[in-house]
């Protein structure tokens, strides 16, 4: 399989914006196996596996599987695998695992279970944090932390910063709906 870069076109593009003139050179690689990386927007399917890529968006029906990729936001209608990977965004209707990798927020329906991982904040029926694993906001109706596992705001405490957002919300949303208030269009 013979793969083929055409510089030509880029600096076509580029030349056409700038002044300069520069050299130009097709580059041939010849390779047998996968690409190193796979790089795409979004993703969706009905069970996806992604490895070795960077992904905007990821959409599948049921299950997703993420090995040494990073993913912005992940949608899985079922179960969700990570491992060596990170996301930004995780919405899970079935358990998730992350194994080695982090999130910024995991939302699940089912198991939040957290090995040698980290998230910002978790939702989720149950979530388990095993050793090495940290969690700073976890809002579960049960929470299991396993000996060297780590959550800095537990139940309490979250569904305090939960509350208390969800009251700024209220009182801006009050603050703009009474009379005299300015009005944007």
């Amino acid at each position: 399989m013979v793969a083929e870069l055409d510089v030509q076109k880029a600096i076509e593009e580029t030349a056409a914006t700038e002044e300069t003139e520069a050299p130009v050179e097709t580059v041939t690689h010849e390779t047998r196996t996968r690409p190193l990386m796979s790089v795409a927007g979004l993703v969706r399917g009905v069970d996806v596996e992604l490895r070795n890529a960077l992904v905007g968006v990821a959409i599948a029906a049921d299950d997703i599987t993420v090995e040494r990729a990073i993913v912005r936001t992940i949608f899985a209608g079922g179960g969700l695998e990570v491992r060596q990977a990170g996301a930004a965004v995780i919405v899970s209707g079935g358990d998730t695992t992350v194994r080695q990798g982090g999130a910024q927020a995991i939302v699940s329906a089912g198991t939040v279970t957290m090995e040698s991982a980290g998230t910002g904040f978790a939702i989720g029926r149950r979530i388990r944090v095993a050793q090495g694993g940290t969690a700073v906001f976890a809002l579960a109706p049960k929470l299991e932390v396993a000996e060297g596992g780590r959550v800095i705001f537990g139940r309490s405490a979250a569904l305090a910063v939960v509350g208390g957002v969800a009251s700024l919300a209220a009182l801006l949303v009050f603050l703009l709906r009474r009379p005299g208030a300015p009005r944007t269009t």
